[in-house]
């Protein structure tokens, strides 16, 4: 396992890297990356402690410490089915709720 270190002051919330992923890897294949990242925190992450990452260059996914995140960034609770999606080079950020 590699730790990343990375200061999420100097990123952006926004609320148009969903849409990003979808153009790069369609709508079906996206929500699937999104499902396989909630996957990966059930499997190894911690309520409350961890959420899932993905990186929408790749697709690839991480879990990260919420303690990363500015409270107000988040909801009161970490919802379980919550995730983070990050674009390196337009320093932004996205929390997605994947609903069912």
């Amino acid at each position: 396992m590699k730790n990343i270190v990375f200061e999420i002051d100097k990123y952006d919330l926004v609320n148009f890297l969903w849409t990003d992923l979808i153009e790069k890897f369609g709508f079906n294949k996206s929500k699937q990356i999104v499902s396989q990242a909630i996957d990966l925190k059930r499997m190894s992450g911690k309520n409350n402690t961890t959420i899932p990452i993905i990186f929408t260059g790749t697709g690839g996914l991480a879990l990260i410490s919420i303690d990363l995140l500015k409270k107000e960034y988040l909801s009161k609770n970490i919802i379980e089915n919550q995730v983070l999606i990050f674009n390196l080079k337009k320093k932004a950020f996205q929390i997605l709720e994947e609903t069912k």
